[in-house]
């Protein structure tokens, strides 16, 4: 599903990811860990087309992602990956179902038909009875529950997440844990982690280790 072949990232002198191989098959569910400033959330943001290698090829269900024009990108990044990051990044003047909703709308949907999968997705979540709340009135972990059915909305055959409970307290942060667990298992959904919580990397399929730009054998 996902194949990084040889991905090197320079910022002028500045060597940030120094030959990076690695394959991910679909269903899989990956962690990313290593000490700051390694090169996880670069790597993940290369594979989620945020950001382009100076070498290598990124392929992501047989697309090389590295050939693809910025227009041609964003359609790609909306149709087949979601994201949650640290901290939600939801829309403050839009409802809890708004927010999930948004992406799908981008492509054009019927907005109904938008709208169903939404309540479907906040239901799976347990929070179908925030669904008209703004994001000032939801606890951190409710945030972070809308943001992941907001990943989910465009039926997105990849999750990436960068330090997903690294602004929530221990009891959402494992309840969070538990939701990508369950995400993975019973959805098949494949999913890449970037975090620095032993935790959640230790609940993953596989761990994978960063250091100083390369991955550590």
């Amino acid at each position: 599903m996902i194949k990084v072949k040889d991905i090197h990232l320079n910022y002028g002198e500045l060597k940030v990811l120094k030959g990076v191989n690695l394959n991910i098959e679909k269903g899989d569910f990956v962690s990313i860990v290593g000490s700051s400033g390694a090169g996880k959330t670069t790597l993940l943001q290369l594979i989620g087309t945020l950001e382009n290698p100076t070498e290598g090829s990124i392929e992501i269900n047989g697309t090389d992602i590295t050939k693809l024009s910025d227009q041609e990108l964003s359609s790609f990044r909306n149709k087949n990956i979601g994201f949650v990051f640290q901290f939600h990044n939801l829309l403050a003047e839009f409802t809890a179902l708004e927010n999930v909703c948004l992406p799908a709308f981008l492509n054009g949907e019927n907005r109904k038909d938008v709208e169903q999968r939404a309540l479907e997705l906040l239901k799976l979540l347990n929070i179908e009875n925030r669904k008209d709340h703004k994001p000032n009135e939801l606890s951190g972990g409710e945030q972070q529950r809308v943001a992941v059915a907001r990943a989910l909305i465009n039926s997105a055959s990849i999750i990436l997440a960068d330090e997903p409970s690294g602004n929530l307290d221990s009891k959402n942060a494992e309840e969070l844990h538990n939701l990508l667990l369950k995400l993975n298992k019973d959805m098949g959904q494949t999913i890449v982690v970037v975090t620095h919580n032993n935790n959640l990397a230790n609940i993953t399929q596989k761990k994978i280790e960063i250091k100083d730009g390369v991955i550590k054998k």
